[in-house]
């Protein structure tokens, strides 16, 4: 089947082309009840406008770019959240002009690549990317090339930018409070690279909880990079054996914690008596755990909601200084 044009709908309908076009675009010389049959036939005929026409006469881009990291390869079980926060723009730009698209971070490239790419290449009219560094070259070229650009995460630039965060600050600090409330007094943190702004950001609010607990805390001793773990499961093994005696652990991911988890119980021990487990999740995977592990809990729809909302916004000529959110997880007690 053809593609339906304008010529299309105005012969279906019998109005002219003009009528058509002015119809489609709401003009006030339009009565409405011939706004709803065009509406209507535009829709049954699967009428799509066409965005590089558009862009031509009105000299705007109408491709929102995501830039989104992929797995190692070899990785069993990839990002569970990554899908949601897809779902989350595509949901957010239904019913408008814009096209998504979305270009993979491989492993080991550095991350302005992509973004000089789209930019180069004409491929975005506004971009999203995520996983933030303190000092993010990103937001630097991206504002020095006066693109839109919306971030999943904060950096510690001067840049006035959009962004909308997790509060992983306040994940970090009530995560340890509830294992420290628990009975545990050595925690464990499994963290994502301290090139990311959020992983200082965790460890900050973990380092809180435990000057207020009176227990030593530090990032060479309590954290373990998830970067370095290969086996999750031979991790737990091993912690689960430490004279150390590790007892409260705060996990990254569902991955991560269901890899530990089982790990330790191959030591010996019996997950939620002589440890204690909490962790990040993007769905409620944690409940089904044997036994349940307690998590926090990342709505990546929602935010992929918010970031396009935001990113539409600056491409209308909104003010980042507007938009900016930082947002708490809710937690899920599971015993």
């Amino acid at each position: 089947m053809s593609k339906a044009t304008l010529k299309t709908i105005a012969q279906y309908t019998g109005l002219s082309v003009t009528t058509v076009s002015r119809a489609l675009k709401d003009g006030d010389d339009v009565k409405q009840p011939t706004k709803e049959i065009v509406k209507a036939a535009a829709e049954k005929l699967g009428y799509r406008p066409n965005l590089s026409g558009i862009g031509l006469r009105t000299g705007k881009n109408y491709n929102v770019c995501a830039i989104l990291p992929v797995q190692r390869p070899g990785d069993v079980v990839g990002d569970i959240g990554t899908l949601a926060l897809i779902e989350g723009f595509t949901a957010a730009l239904e019913g408008t002009p814009y096209h998504l698209t979305v270009l993979p971070l491989q492993p080991g490239v550095d991350p302005i690549v992509p973004v000089k790419y789209a930019v180069e290449n004409n491929l975005a009219g506004g971009i999203i990317m995520n996983l933030t560094e303190p000092n993010d070259a990103r937001v630097r070229y991206l504002s020095e090339e006066e693109i839109p650009f919306v971030t999943f995460g904060q950096t510690e630039l001067s840049v006035d930018h959009a962004f909308f965060d997790i509060d992983n600050y306040d994940f970090g600090y009530r995560a340890s409070c509830y294992l420290y409330q628990r009975g545990c007094r050595n925690l464990r943190m499994i963290n994502t690279s301290p090139a990311h702004t959020y992983s200082w950001h965790k460890y900050y609010g973990a380092r809180r909880a435990a000057m207020e607990f009176g227990q030593p805390f530090e990032q060479e001793s309590h954290v373990i990079q998830d970067a370095s773990v290969q086996d999750y499961r031979a991790l737990g093994r091993q912690l689960g054996q430490d004279p150390a005696q590790p007892d409260g652990f705060m996990c990254s991911s569902e991955v991560s914690a269901m890899g530990l988890s089982a790990g330790l119980q191959d030591a010996g021990k019996v997950v939620g008596r002589d440890v204690h487990i909490v962790t990040v999740e993007t769905c409620a995977l944690p409940s089904y755990f044997m036994p349940p592990i307690s998590g926090f809990r990342q709505n990546f729809n929602d935010a992929g909601r918010q970031l396009i909302d935001f990113l539409l916004k600056l491409m209308d000529g909104a003010s980042p200084a507007d938009l900016k959110v930082v947002h708490k997880m809710e937690f899920f007690e599971r015993t």
